[in-house]
């Protein structure tokens, strides 16, 4: 897979494997609906200080729904941009605009969180250097996790050079 820059303010890459395409379109994924832990993981509270109630209440009323829009409308850019995937002898191609990397970032991040709190893995065990061997759901999950930082470290390079 390689990862570019092209002229008019594009970003690309190319030769994408099927499997890791695979991965790229399940990245704005419904992460935060209906799984408790996923919701605690992107949402969580500011404080559980039982003198801290009318801070919490605040939280959920003004900051929680501007939450929930701007990822939501990171998705829907990211959704709208992985349309674009096209096939080539080589394998996939997928190019968007160098304008739509704040919105890749963030859902990838939410896709990183997400995945971890639905597979219940905490830091230790994603931070742990392992082979890569994929025998179970799990480890697959934890490949897609690393896969989403690879493509954000791409994103913030290739981003911090313009």
């Amino acid at each position: 897979m390689e990862f570019y820059r092209k002229s008019g303010n594009r970003l690309g890459l190319r030769e994408i494997p099927p499997l890791l395409a695979g991965l790229m379109r399940q990245i704005p994924g419904p992460f935060e609906q209906d799984n408790k832990a996923v919701e605690e993981r992107l949402f969580p509270v500011p404080s559980d200080h039982p003198d801290e109630k009318a801070l919490r209440e605040d939280w959920k009323a003004h900051v929680e729904p501007e939450l929930h829009a701007l990822f939501l409308s990171a998705r829907q850019v990211v959704e709208a941009d992985l349309r674009g995937f096209r096939e080539e002898e080589d394998g996939f191609v997928l190019e968007f605009s160098a304008g739509h990397a704040d919105s890749w970032l963030n859902a990838l991040n939410q896709a990183r969180l997400s995945l971890a709190a639905q597979h219940h893995l905490d830091e230790s065990e994603l931070s742990r250097p392992e082979p890569i061997l994929i025998l179970s759901e799990r480890d697959l999950v934890k490949f897609q996790i690393h896969f989403y930082a690879a493509l954000q470290q791409w994103l913030v390079e290739i981003t911090d050079i313009a």
